[in-house]
């Protein structure tokens, strides 16, 4: 999914060092999910606080194929260190049979985090099934690793997923690496929250057996507020079919 600022992580806002800790246990105890930034193609990377919720509805639009896909993610955090995380796409165009694609069902677990005042380091794992929502078509395994390297005003994200198809299934990988850099505010201020506006540069890898490796350049725009973001994003395919893209999408966090 993505990477927030270690206050982020926790629900707290940003609070100098000479804010004692009792308040800080308070805000913890008290304010709800915060939204914050990550890689647009990706929906791994983002901590999830426990019983907390995210869902985000992805349009996207291929130019060159003539198709447009809506896509449907949702996070539940279900302890502090582990997340369901469930996906499923819908085609809009062209019309036709087997419009629903199939259910993408991961769960996500925190190895390895290291927090400090205005940076983080997270390892994840991820695993997961794959549930065909049509007859003729078979199920898969998937299975990845995820990282997240968060310092001031940058982020970055990491992941990579397998996916072993069953029975007739083929195989298919992708990997995601993206960085968000915080363009305003530059610095955050002293109390409450504020707007946030991330630029976000991603290279994307789309694999599957029998057809070699597309890779994928994908610049874009998120719009943060306290528990929502717009986002949206050009996706440009640079080897093989050259596919141009575009994406918009909506967070929301609870």
């Amino acid at each position: 999914m993505q990477d927030l600022p270690p206050w982020k992580c926790t629900k707290s806002p940003v609070i100098k060092a000479n804010t004692t800790l009792r308040f800080i246990l308070l805000l913890l105890i008290v304010l709800p999910g915060i939204a914050g930034a990550m890689g647009i193609r990706s929906f791994v990377a983002l901590p999830v606080n426990k019983s907390g919720l995210v869902a985000r509805f992805q349009y996207l639009r291929n130019t060159d194929a003539n198709t447009s896909t809506f896509i449907t993610n949702a996070a539940w955090g279900i302890t502090g260190k582990d997340t369901l995380l469930l996906g499923i796409p819908y085609r809009l165009s062209p019309s036709g049979s087997n419009r629903l694609g199939d259910v993408s069902a991961l769960y996500r677990h925190t190895l390895w985090q290291h927090d400090k005042q205005l940076s983080t380091t997270r390892l994840a794992l991820l695993a997961g099934v794959v549930v065909a929502s049509e007859s003729n078509r078979d199920n898969a395994v998937q299975m990845g690793l995820v990282a997240t390297f968060y310092r001031d005003r940058n982020a970055l994200d990491v992941d990579f997923l397998y996916v072993r198809g069953l029975d007739k299934r083929r195989d298919e990988g992708r990997y995601d690496i993206s960085w968000q850099y915080r363009v305003s505010p530059v610095e955050y201020p002293d109390w409450g929250f504020t707007t946030e506006w991330y630029s976000v540069i991603e290279l994307n890898g789309r694999w599957r057996e029998g057809k070699s490796i597309d890779h994928q350049l994908t610049t874009g725009l998120q719009w943060i507020h306290h528990n929502w973001v717009l986002e949206g994003a050009v996706i440009q395919t640079i080897n093989n079919s050259h596919d141009l893209q575009f994406l918009v999408s909506t967070r929301l966090h609870f």
